[in-house]
């Protein structure tokens, strides 16, 4: 077959202008998708953020969750430079769909401001509107739907490491749903994560006012609270098995780090609008109880925690950015050790 001259130059007109494209410096910059986990989970496409070539949303394909999951990383700035090189992973869980969920932290925080002066992966994955990082017990006829456990300790982790050179070494935390799942993951899956932290937690779901939170935040995103754990009465110990504070006995051997604050208005809450203002206030009010139950759990256990208790805040950004400033440098030093 004869190839005209002309078919060459439009050939390479376009050759040239896909390759400036920002789908296509993801891949040259990235690992690419096709990373598999064991149950086969993978990375369906990877695509750039505000074209910034180290800041890659990754469209995974999850067996656990049963459809299709997001993640944002954070590439280490050598990452390009180093492709031999492999590195350690700080994990940060934003909450359900109304904290913006995995962009929440990116578009909420300065983190990609601190990664630029660490030598991590930053992963952020994502938990649906309401997945409580947690495998659902009573989802539909398919119980291997809504796997966000499985998701976020299992998958994630397997596809970070094989597919964007995590090196095993993770760091954990999160606000809000996200601390919880930072804490419930450390102790459910020991060993994933060496250091695990929660600003804002809610950390006793099967107590009290814990019962009442899940409940509503599950039925906020209008699923069925029984899909979670079943029935809190006939199965109180399924709902016991998923509470850090029943199983802070497991977090033996994390470095752990908790706060809060006690729902007033505090320091940082000029801004918030006053509408939006007493949902946050309670919020917080229940939140700080519950992190505070899991210190004390904690200190009468005998496990090492890092606590701090500020007192007057509400369930805001403005408290968890500080947050993560004051565990950030510590985060760092576990993970490199």
């Amino acid at each position: 077959m004869r190839i005209s001259a002309r078919w060459l130059r439009c050939a390479a007109v376009l050759l040239a202008v896909a390759g400036t494209l920002p789908g296509a410096a993801a891949r040259a910059a990235t690992g690419g998708p096709g990373a598999r986990a064991d149950d086969g989970s993978h990375v369906v496409a990877e695509s750039t953020v505000d074209g910034d070539a180290r800041v890659v949303d990754l469209t995974v394909r999850s067996t656990g969750v049963g459809g299709y999951a997001m993640v944002r990383l954070i590439l280490p700035r050598d990452w390009a430079a180093e492709p031999d090189r492999k590195w350690p992973a700080v994990y940060l869980l934003a909450g359900e769909t109304r904290l913006q969920d995995y962009r929440g932290w990116s578009a909420n925080s300065d983190i990609r401001s601190l990664a630029d002066e660490a030598d991590v992966l930053v992963v952020m994955p994502g938990a649906g509107p309401a997945g409580f990082f947690t495998d659902w017990w009573n989802y539909g006829k398919d119980l291997a739907l809504n796997q966000w456990e499985t998701f976020t300790a299992v998958e994630v982790p397997q596809l970070v490491d094989r597919g964007y050179r995590g090196d095993g070494r993770r760091a954990a935390a999160g606000l809000s749903l996200g601390g919880y799942g930072a804490i419930e993951l450390a102790a459910r899956r020991p060993g994933v994560f060496r250091y695990a932290a929660s600003y804002s937690g809610n950390l006793n779901p099967a107590g009290p006012t814990g019962e009442l939170l899940t409940d509503a935040i599950v039925a906020s995103a209008h699923l069925d609270p029984e899909a979670l754990w079943g029935d809190r009465r006939r199965e109180s110990a399924r709902w016991e098995a998923h509470d850090p504070v029943v199983n802070a006995d497991r977090l033996r051997g994390t470095e752990l780090f908790l706060s809060a604050g006690n729902g007033l208005p505090g320091p940082l809450d000029a801004p918030l609008p006053v509408d939006v203002l007493p949902g946050a206030m309670l919020l917080e009010f229940l939140c700080g109880g519950q992190t505070t139950a899991m210190a004390g759990r904690l200190r009468a256990l005998g496990v090492p925690v890092t606590a701090d208790l500020y007192g007057p805040g509400t369930h805001q950004w403005a408290y968890w950015q500080e947050e993560l400033h004051k565990t950030w440098p510590r985060m760092l030093a576990v993970v490199a050790s």
